[in-house]
């Protein structure tokens, strides 16, 4: 993965906490929590210009076997923002508390990166887009994220990979990045 892509999906999807933080914690931080929510206004317009990037990359059709919608597990990554919440709001007024609070997004933050969870991203949800886990005709399982909010499961889909195993559907340097043109035979591969 391109590492102008890897920055703006790491950052995009951590700028709702931070931000959420810097609110918390604005009288005692001052300028620094202005700081940080200017930091998370100029991670939402990197990740703005990531996607319009995605352009550039070559469309790779992905013939779907099946495909289920795995919102849930954008859900599940965004709860995980409760305890350096908690922490933050109901911590006492201490440097330990500020620390305590940096160290726990810093370790989601690597465990996102170590993981490869790139797809898990509540700032693209924001922005429509929704997260399938669609299984190709050769079996292999991808993490697609897409602004459509149905994808048949015999359809043939044009896609942008950022890694291995994820891939990006959608309006991307003003087009649409879609689905194979009409022509495509009964068992779903493209003609």
């Amino acid at each position: 993965m391109r590492a102008l892509v890897a920055v703006g999906l790491l950052a995009s999807a951590f700028a709702p906490l931070v931000a959420v933080l810097a609110v918390l914690q604005l009288p005692a931080l001052g300028w620094w929590a202005w700081a940080l929510l200017a930091g998370c206004l100029a991670s939402v317009v990197l990740l703005l210009a990531v996607l319009r990037s995605l352009g550039g990359i070559q469309a790779r059709p992905l013939h779907a076997r099946q495909v289920r919608r795995a919102d849930e597990r954008v859900v599940a990554f965004t709860s995980s923002y409760v305890l350096p919440l908690v922490v933050a709001a109901f911590g006492p007024e201490t440097p330990a508390k500020v620390v305590a609070t940096v160290a726990l997004v810093a370790l989601m933050a690597l465990i996102y990166v170590r993981a490869g969870l790139f797809h898990l991203n509540p700032t693209l949800a924001l922005l429509g887009y929704r997260l399938y886990e669609v299984t190709a005709t050769n079996g292999t399982v991808t993490m697609l994220l897409t602004t459509s909010r149905h994808l048949r499961q015999d359809a043939t889909l044009h896609c942008r990979y950022l890694g291995d195993d994820v891939a990006i559907e959608g309006r991307v340097d003003g087009r649409r990045s879609g689905r194979a043109p009409a022509a495509e035979s009964t068992d779903g591969e493209a003609t």
